[in-house]
């Protein structure tokens, strides 16, 4: 997990400890880790993929759907494993140290298997401070509370909902999202 309970508890200043409320907590943990993970386009916690491109770059780069890649375990082009000790290992993507292109290969595919995410002792804090920021809020909303508050005015009164928006949290996370094209 991105976030312990205990570090949930000092965040949301909630330290109740029944099992129900644990369960509680460690599904909105969950939760929140899911919402970041989708926002990010990938999960950042260490993790193993393997993947199929479907084309190459006819460049010495290709971006993969993962930061922080750590090992890079196999590769192959339509079914020709190549060398992975030629590779460098950048943040987001893999590039050839020799000059050779992923070539682009009409309908063939590049098949990579690699290390990507952050274990718990690296993670970014920003990411750490989103799940804990999302969960806290959903915490917040627990038993029908969802944030209702008026104002009175001269000639009348509003009522505000307040629901649950989890743009604001997520925002500072855009530049860890990855590339598309």
């Amino acid at each position: 997990m991105i976030a312990t309970i205990e570090l949930f508890n000092a965040y949301s200043n909630n330290y109740e400890d029944s099992e129900d409320a644990v369960l509680l907590k460690t599904e909105f943990l969950k939760a929140a880790e899911g919402i970041v993970a989708d926002y990010l386009g990938f999960s950042p916690e260490e993790k193993e993929y393997r993947d199929v491109l479907l084309d190459g770059t006819d460049k010495g780069i290709l971006y993969l759907p993962a930061r922080n890649i750590t090992k890079l375990s196999a590769l192959a082009f339509d079914g020709e494993e190549k060398d992975v000790s030629d590779i460098i290992l950048a943040d987001d993507r893999i590039e050839y140290r020799t000059g050779d292109v992923f070539r682009r290969l009409g309908r063939k595919y590049i098949y990579v298997s690699f290390m990507a995410g952050w274990d718990e002792d690296s993670m970014p804090s920003t990411i750490r401070l989103a799940v804990l920021r999302i969960a806290t809020l959903m915490l917040q909303e627990t038993g029908g509370n969802i944030g209702l508050t008026g104002k009175s005015f001269a000639d009348n009164s509003r009522t505000f909902v307040s629901y649950s928006n989890y743009r604001k949290y997520l925002e500072p996370l855009a530049p860890l999202r990855i590339r598309r094209f």
